[in-house]
């Protein structure tokens, strides 16, 4: 149990985070309006386009910024070196909000560099999977994690509130199972992130103020792979790693199953964007409606968020979760195809 003064400080920093994530954003829409930089132009023509008008993309800056401070002010030291593969991450995805002319190639290789990283700095390795792994193919497999959850994050990111609300969620499930096990430097972090997240939501739902970027929602997706493989693989092993992919299992299969559809139902490349993923269905043949689609890909999750806190350290109910989401996305994008008539060749 928290005592009563470190209550006040956790709910002090959350608010110190939304303050500031917030002020920062704001600040953001109203400067890049006036110099036209950082903007997701109306004009621009993208399968997985759904706003109208010039929305800027850098809400990441001011999550960045209140994680930041969180750091400084709560004495975390020991997280200030975690800036440089953040850094190193973040740039992957602002320097495409910033030109749109920054090659796949180049974003997976600094996204490959903050990974490699992280892994340096902070031992953040995968080498328990149920099982226990090499240590040096851990290293390969926790970089294709770490890389695989940062574009996730980025792919889901489709409408106002989905990535940052859909974030939120995985970070309360986060820090209620770090409280239980005792894992307060995460507890901690997850609290500032929530802060820093909500704070940019204020702005981005329902109205889509402003957008969190490539550049925000690849930091969104390091950090949770950051927080969930230092949860999951401590020395004590109290946290199964299979937690960790129950929680984030929809980034997880909308991209295999987007790779799948690309490459075999419809032929093309699986780097090249489409207009089918779950969300884009929801929207074009549920809800249409971009914030009323949010909200329903939030409640779809929550099960499969919030019972694993539950069942943090047993595998077999943590793989029936993941076998049953993974039906029921199924069940419904098929249904959803079916329903219309839409064909994917």
């Amino acid at each position: 149990m928290f005592k009563f003064y470190e209550i006040v400080f956790f709910v002090e920093i959350f608010f110190i985070c939304l303050f500031i994530a917030f002020i920062i954003d704001i600040i953001i829409i109203k400067y890049t309006k006036q110099k036209g930089i950082l903007l997701d132009l109306d004009s621009t023509l993208k399968p997985q386009k759904m706003h109208y008008g010039d929305i800027p993309r850098g809400g990441g800056i001011g999550i960045l910024c209140s994680l930041f401070i969180a750091i400084l002010f709560g004495l975390q030291y020991g997280f200030l070196l975690l800036l440089i593969p953040i850094i190193l991450v973040f740039l992957s995805g602002i320097l495409e909000d910033l030109h749109n002319s920054l090659s796949p190639k180049k974003r997976l290789l600094l996204q490959i560099l903050g990974a490699v990283s992280v892994i340096y700095l902070y031992d953040c390795v995968i080498t328990d999977v149920g099982f226990e792994i090499p240590y040096y193919f851990g290293i390969i497999f926790s970089i294709f994690c770490i890389v695989g959850i940062i574009n996730a994050i980025n792919i889901i990111d489709g409408f106002n509130g989905l990535a940052g609300g859909f974030s939120i969620l995985v970070l309360i499930s986060i820090a209620c199972v770090s409280y239980m096990v005792g894992q307060i430097d995460i507890f901690y972090i997850s609290i500032a992130l929530i802060g820093g997240i909500l704070g940019f939501l204020l702005l981005n739902f329902p109205k889509g103020k402003i957008f969190l970027g490539d550049g925000g929602a690849y930091l969104l997706g390091f950090l949770m792979a950051f927080l969930l493989i230092t949860l999951t693989q401590d020395g004590g092993k109290k946290v199964s790693a299979w937690y960790g992919v129950c929680i984030m299992i929809y980034p997880i299969f909308e991209v295999l199953f987007s790779i799948y559809r690309k490459k075999f139902l419809r032929e093309m490349s699986a780097m090249e964007p489409d207009s089918v993923h779950f969300h884009m269905l929801v929207y074009k043949r549920i809800t249409r409606s971009n914030y009323k689609t949010s909200i329903l890909i939030w409640i779809f999750n929550i099960p499969f968020i919030f019972l694993p806190i539950l069942f943090y350290d047993n595998i077999i109910i943590l793989m029936i979760l993941i076998f049953v989401f993974i039906c029921m996305y199924l069940f419904m994008y098929a249904k959803i195809i079916k329903f219309r008539g839409l064909k994917l060749t």
